[in-house]
């Protein structure tokens, strides 16, 4: 999971040994994906910046030694430029794929070959590129996105010490619904769109009404497409829809939880699925390539194959046998594949980025005038 790119990589200054670095993560419009995602990733990287004993910068007209970028905005080709007049190295974090831009929003499929177009334009402004699966930098080698840069793989990860097993949350969860003790509960985390697998999920809440199904997330329905509006206007009483939480709120969900039912379309990690093997509860996903990879069906995950001809009753046949107590339970490997991705081994790998970067700390200089 934490494997780098060995490729040829352009000769830089050798970074001073041990030096306390000044990382910028500029705010910008990285604000508007604060509940995505990429708003998660963000975090995760402050988190590991702090834990190697590093600053993280917000401001870029402070002093700053290198520059994390995670977002497609606009004012993200201006930061990286501006950093390059400064002769700060770029770290580029490729989030994003043409692939999993399609299903999101109203008009994406249409805008799709024109977002990768954008996306690889900013991904070739970056002295490294960074990309949480080996999966994603298949899709990001592909010579359309024509990227030079060494581009290496580093895990989103995942707080091990914050999400962890807890089954007093089992009845908290509950209480906090107003169900039965003994009530069946299955989750999702997502954005509502048909990437994120809502349609599916929605029906196959149809075929089991006797478990409460309960998708946390939220998206502005100004950018849903009509399927998902209908989807979400016909859904069955069982499907609840609480909206964006906050991670306390989330990591009792997964803990209180009897399956987590991921069955997005595609993705390039999906930090919510390390989540909710960190919490150690069992999960079923759609067998998407990323997945059918790196966690192998009946190994860490239990998965329904994507091209199956009744997709959504053979999800709630298997999500049956699974609540059933009939399949193998993996939560342990699960939770041991969680541990192998932690933010502490994630910092270790960023540093090793670091260096292998060229990133140096240089001393402190007066900032711009206007910084703060």
């Amino acid at each position: 999971m934490l494997m780098r790119s060995r490729a040829a990589r352009r000769p830089r200054q050798a970074p001073a040994a041990d030096a306390p670095l000044r990382v910028l993560m500029p705010r910008g419009l990285a604000r508007i994906a604060g509940e995505s995602g990429i708003g998660a990733a963000i975090r995760h990287q402050r988190s590991a910046v702090r834990s190697l004993g590093h600053e993280v910068v917000t401001n870029p007209l402070r002093p700053f030694d290198v520059v994390h970028l995670n977002t497609p905005f606009p004012d993200t080709p201006l930061l990286a430029r501006f950093a390059h007049l400064r002769r700060r190295p770029v770290l580029m974090w490729a989030h994003s794929t043409e692939d999993d831009f399609r299903d999101s929003f109203t008009g994406s499929n249409r805008l799709a070959p024109l977002f990768r177009r954008w996306i690889a334009h900013l991904y070739r402004l970056g002295d490294a590129v960074v990309t949480p699966s080996s999966y994603s930098k298949a899709l990001i080698s592909a010579p359309k996105y024509a990227i030079t840069a060494p581009i290496h793989v580093l895990s989103n990860g995942v707080d091990t010490g914050y999400f962890r097993p807890d089954p007093s949350a089992r009845q908290r969860l509950r209480d906090s619904l107003g169900l039965a003790p003994d009530a069946q509960v299955v989750v999702s985390v997502g954005m509502q769109t048909v990437r994120k697998g809502l349609l599916d999920w929605v029906e196959v809440a149809r075929q089991m009404p006797e478990v409460t199904f309960v998708w946390f997330g939220h998206t502005d329905e100004r950018l849903m497409t009509a399927a998902v509006v209908r989807a979400l206007d016909g859904a069955p009483s069982n499907a609840l829809f609480p909206g964006y939480v906050q991670p306390e709120q989330l990591r009792e969900a997964y803990c209180g939880a009897d399956a987590f039912c991921f069955l997005t379309q595609e993705e390039t990690e999906g930090i919510v699925l390390w989540e909710a093997l960190a919490c150690g509860v069992p999960a079923l996903v759609r067998g998407i390539p990323l997945y059918r990879d790196a966690m192998p069906d009946g190994v860490l995950t239990h998965q329904v194959a994507p091209d199956h001809p009744r997709f959504a009753q053979e999800v709630a046949r298997t999500l049956t046998a699974l609540l059933a107590g009939e399949l193998e339970d993996l939560t342990e490997a699960g939770r041991r594949a969680a541990e192998e991705v932690d933010l502490s081994r994630v910092a270790l790998m960023l540093q090793e980025i670091y260096d292998e970067t060229g990133v140096r700390a240089h001393a402190a200089a007066a900032p711009v005038r206007g910084g703060a």
